[in-house]
């Protein structure tokens, strides 16, 4: 596994913490009354003197229900979970020291399906530290 896939896992086991109304499965595209997270894309690197390589890695947060008001408040209890800990270092591994967890965009209704699933999305931005970053 690698230290991204160890990482997503560790902010999904903080994220149900929360006691969502369904368990979070990877991808992008929720299942019925359900939420699902992943990281979207590549993570740019910034290179610090003092600390290294810092990266920020995007991750989509989405969910579907058949009531709007469920969907809205697991979104943004998971979000208040993810950004506002004490510490982070439960997050991290030997490889990775996260910094921060910032919403980049808060939990929005995008729209509603055919059979009557409200569809929500969100995103946040993870800001970590790589120490020994081969790629993986």
């Amino acid at each position: 596994m690698s230290a991204i896939e160890t990482l997503m896992d560790a902010v999904v086991t903080l994220a149900e913490t929360t006691h969502p109304y369904a368990d979070i499965v990877y991808g992008s595209d929720p299942p019925n009354n359900g939420i699902c997270m992943i990281h979207n894309g590549g993570y740019s690197p910034d290179i610090h003197m003092d600390a290294g390589r810092v990266f920020s890695l995007p991750v989509l947060l989405n969910g579907k229900h058949s009531n709007q008001q469920t969907l809205l408040n697991a979104l943004s209890a998971i979000h208040r979970k993810l950004t506002c800990p004490l510490d982070y270092r439960a997050l991290g591994s030997e490889e990775i020291q996260v910094i921060s967890i910032d919403t980049t965009s808060a939990p929005a209704i995008i729209g509603r399906e055919q059979n009557n699933q409200w569809v929500c999305g969100s995103s946040l931005s993870i800001r970590f530290y790589w120490r020994n970053n081969n790629g993986n």
